[in-house]
């Protein structure tokens, strides 16, 4: 079957951003075989302490167990203003690595964040000393709505650098090290074909500086990092309800 393929590209700083759409049969991921780490389908009873060794991520009011998936509960009226709990936090140690998942979003105020967190080695002051890439998708409000992306931003410790916007306001367990200045990233966006009830599934590709997302199948975005190739230290999941989240894998991708 043919494929009608648009693409647009900008430079922006010494970063390169990919955006793709693609019309007609495509591949769900890249043809690397992966090494699985982590796999929780939700079904049981109870979630894999061994694979989700953080012990708060399950607070009462925010996450449960329901219909084989993991319900987010977060009631904004009862919890303003803050993220889903402790987030999900899968803890492993890999260079490149694929993330896949579903999501089936209930309503316009759903919004599922995707952290992939990267800390450096011991730097002089003013250089990155965490590396944060991450993939959001919320509900679309109108048709033309672009309501998934891919950002990119880097955490430095010198206040005086010219780069910081402002200051992490980021739970401990992600923005590390405390007391990091925030450097604004780069990010791209694309329209996502997202309706509520309906689960739509990503797979996420971080391999050296490049980040891919596939929806559904379709090759949907990629991205050229500046800081992304270094030892991964976890993943997050940050919701705002109403979703529910299924079937989290993550794979060690091999490195060519």
């Amino acid at each position: 079957m043919p494929m009608n393929t648009c693409m647009f590209s900008a430079t922006l700083g010494a970063t390169l951003l990919l955006i793709a759409c693609t019309s007609g049969t495509a591949a769900a991921q890249s043809d690397m075989k992966g090494r699985v780490l982590i796999s929780e389908d939700f079904s049981s009873s109870s979630v894999d302490r061994k694979n989700f060794p953080n012990a708060s991520w399950d607070i009462p009011y925010t996450w449960k167990l329901s219909d084989g998936g993991l319900e987010c509960i977060y009631d904004p009226k009862q919890h303003p203003g803050k993220a889903h709990g402790k987030s999900i936090d899968p803890k492993f140690k890999a260079r490149d690595v694929r993330v896949s998942y579903r999501v089936k979003f209930g309503g316009e105020a759903a919004r599922m964040v995707m952290i992939i967190n990267a800390g450096f080695p011991p730097v002089k002051t003013g250089l990155p000393v965490w590396h944060i890439a991450d993939v959001t998708a919320r509900l679309p409000r109108n048709p033309t709505d672009a309501c998934i992306d891919i950002s990119e931003r880097d955490f430095t410790r010198d206040e005086n650098d010219p780069r910081n916007t402002k200051k992490s306001r980021g739970p401990a367990e992600i923005f590390k090290p405390l007391g990091a200045y925030e450097i604004r990233g780069v990010n791209c966006k694309a329209h996502a074909a997202l309706e509520p009830g309906r689960w739509t599934t990503f797979v996420v590709e971080s391999v050296g500086t490049e980040w891919t997302l596939w929806i559904d199948g379709e090759k949907t975005l990629s991205q050229t990092h500046k800081h992304a190739d270094c030892d991964k230290e976890s993943i997050n999941f940050i919701a705002f309800g109403p979703l529910v989240l299924d079937d989290i894998v993550v794979e060690e991708l091999p490195r060519e």
